[in-house]
């Protein structure tokens, strides 16, 4: 695969065909030429559209791993965040999540300091990290309390 700068389509989409199996394999799925599932990843200005949104959704519903890249860059680009919703192998009660909530928001705020008084990138980059966690921990929050309401 061709050199992407991180943070863009192209490496979105590398991303993407890299989660399916590479360029062939993408190319046999979506039933194009190799060629053409390469010119995906090229930046080009005479044909910006790349290899097109409708044959990256529908590699996406082929193999939902193809999402992620694409959810995320799409996300970064809109000023958000994407997290997935994964299912919780841990049957926890909501008042022991409450407290891995304000565990892992409190390794993020500590990362977060830290990174501010420092401005080292390995801080920075740990905070990043910790506070990725924290995400993650709220949503899996929010996800078991719509449970909960759905229960009731």
């Amino acid at each position: 695969m061709r050199a992407t700068k991180a943070g863009t389509i192209q490496d979105a989409v590398q991303r993407c065909y890299r989660a399916a199996g590479g360029v062939e394999a993408v190319a046999e799925q979506l039933g194009l030429a190799n060629s053409t599932v390469s010119y995906g990843t090229e930046r080009n200005e005479a044909r910006p559209g790349g290899i097109g949104v409708n044959y990256l959704v529908r590699l996406a519903m082929i193999d939902a791993r193809c999402a992620l890249p694409l959810a995320e860059f799409f996300s970064d680009l809109a000023g958000g965040v994407y997290q997935p919703v994964l299912p919780a192998a841990d049957v926890i009660s909501l008042y022991a999540r409450c407290g891995l909530v304000a565990k892992e928001c409190g390794e993020a705020q500590a990362a977060a300091i830290q990174a501010a008084d420092t401005r080292s990138p390995r801080d920075i980059e740990a905070a990043e990290r910790e506070i990725d966690e924290a995400i993650a921990s709220l949503v899996r929050q929010r996800a078991a309390l719509r449970s909960e309401r759905g229960a009731a």
